[in-house]
C-alpha cells in the first residue's frame, strides 16, 4: 500500500503537471509576441506551484473532483504569483539575477517586454479564472474578487518591503509586510479553491485563514533559507535580504524557524473541524520542504 507521504507527493505532482499543461494551452491562445514569451518564460517550466496546490487541496475538502473544478482559478493564483516575481526581481526592486534556477526575465528579454509582462500575466489570470464553466458564475466571481484583494495587498506589502531596513524596520512593519506580500495570496488561493468547489461562507473564511497562516509560515522559512540555504537548493540568489529587517534579523535562524512552526500550528487549528478530506492540506502545512520557491 502507498504510504501517505508518497501519496501526497503523487497528488502534488499531478497538480503541477495539470497546471503546466493548462497554462501552456492558455498561453497558446494569445498572439506570440515578445511580451507573451517573457510571461511564459516566467510562468512555465519551474516552481513548486504551492499556491495552486493549496487551492486544489482546499477544494478537495468540499469536492472530490477539485482538480478539475478549481484548476482555472488555481492557475490564476499562479499567474498572479508569477507577475509578482517579475516585479520583485527588477533592478528597481530586489535587483535579482536568478529565479527558479535560471536568469531572471529582465536579464533575458527586452526591457519594454518585461515591463508589460506582469500586466499580461494579471490580465490573463482573470481571464482564465472567469472564462470557464467548471463552477457557477457567482463562485467564479467570488474567487476572482479574493484574488483581486490579494493582489492589492501584495502591492502594499511590496511598498513596505522596499521601505524597510535593518536601521529603521520594526517587528510590526515586518509582520504587516509578510501578511500583505506573502500570506494574502496563499489565503486567496485556499479561499478560491474552496469556493469553486462548493464551500459556504464560513468554510471559505476558515480556508482563507488556514492559507493565510500557511503563507506566513512559508515566509518565515523563506527568510531562514535566504541565510542558510545554497543557490542550488533554492534556485535563486541567497543573502538577497541582507540589509532588510527580516525574520532572521529579528529572531535569528532558530527563532524564525520556531515562529514558522507556530503559524503551521495555527493553520492546522483552522483545519481541525474537518475529517480525512482535509488530510492532504494538513500534510502540505506540515511539510518543511515547501518553504522555498
Amino acid at each position: 500500500m502507498m504510504d501517505a507521504k508518497t501519496e501526497f507527493s503523487g497528488e502534488k505532482a499531478d497538480v503541477r503537471e495539470a497546471v503546466e499543461r493548462y497554462l501552456e494551452e492558455q498561453f497558446a491562445a494569445y498572439a506570440e509576441t515578445e511580451v507573451r514569451r517573457a510571461a511564459e518564460y516566467t510562468a512555465l517550466g519551474g516552481g513548486h506551484r504551492w499556491r495552486p496546490i493549496v487551492a486544489i487541496a482546499a477544494g478537495r475538502i468540499f469536492h472530490t473532483d477539485a482538480l478539475e473544478i478549481a484548476l482555472p482559478g488555481a492557475c490564476g493564483a499562479e499567474l498572479a504569483h508569477a507577475a509578482s516575481l517579475i516585479l520583485d526581481d527588477l533592478p528597481s526592486m530586489d535587483d535579482a539575477a536568478l529565479r527558479r534556477g535560471k536568469p531572471c526575465v529582465h536579464l533575458v528579454f527586452p526591457k519594454w517586454a518585461v515591463d508589460m509582462a506582469p500586466v499580461f500575466l494579471v490580465t490573463m489570470a482573470y481571464a482564465i479564472s472567469l472564462n470557464h464553466d467548471r463552477s457557477s458564475a457567482d463562485r467564479r466571481v467570488q474567487a476572482a474578487l479574493a484574488l483581486s484583494s490579494a493582489g492589492t495587498a501584495m502591492i502594499e506589502g511590496q511598498c513596505l518591503d522596499l521601505a524597510s531596513s535593518l536601521a529603521d524596520g520594526t517587528e510590526a512593519q515586518m509582520l504587516d509586510c509578510y501578511r500583505l506580500k506573502s500570506a494574502a495570496l496563499y489565503g486567496a488561493a485556499a479561499r478560491g479553491g474552496a469556493l469553486l468547489c462548493g464551500a459556504g461562507p464560513e468554510d471559505a473564511d476558515r480556508m482563507e485563514r488556514a492559507g493565510f497562516y500557511l503563507g506566513l509560515a512559508y515566509q518565515f522559512m523563506d527568510d531562514v533559507a535566504d541565510v542558510t540555504a545554497t543557490v542550488e537548493q533554492v534556485g535563486k540568489q541567497v543573502h538577497q535580504d541582507d540589509g532588510k529587517f527580516t525574520a532572521t534579523a529579528w529572531l535569528g535562524v532558530e527563532g524564525a524557524a520556531e515562529m514558522s512552526r507556530s503559524y503551521q500550528t495555527k493553520a492546522l487549528a483552522e483545519l481541525a473541524p474537518y475529517g480525512p478530506e482535509a488530510e492532504w492540506l494538513r500534510s502540505i502545512v506540515c511539510e518543511a520542504s515547501w518553504a522555498t520557491h
